[in-house]
């Protein structure tokens, strides 16, 4: 649940604010991927029967930090922000595809 939470509250940061030098283009983009990815995570069954800290990092925790690495980039002080946009981008549709894999093959 806390992940719905942080995809509001980020993207309603980012809506009423001027921070940031993502485009609205690509800021849609990343909302509705993971928007979809939500859904898909939280409604959309087959459900693991077991469930670690692992699995929670993996599939809440990381497209977050993705997430927000592509919304606000430029609080990433030590790279330039397209290469955080990149990274967010990379890890976003990576934890998609995995997250997706698992839903259609194992559980």
């Amino acid at each position: 649940m806390i992940d719905v939470i942080v995809f509001v509250a980020l993207t309603g940061f980012y809506l009423f604010s001027d921070g940031s030098e993502t485009s609205a283009k690509e800021a849609g983009m990343a909302i509705g991927v993971y928007g979809v990815y939500l859904i898909i995570y939280r409604l959309v069954g087959p459900f693991p029967e077991v469930t670690s800290m692992h699995m929670g990092q993996l599939y809440g925790f990381l497209p977050m930090l993705s997430f927000g690495a592509i919304l606000f980039p430029h609080f990433n002080t030590k790279s330039p922000e397209v290469i955080t946009r990149a990274i967010g981008w990379i890890g976003l549709i990576t934890v998609f595809i995995i997250m997706s894999s698992f839903k259609l093959f194992l559980w």
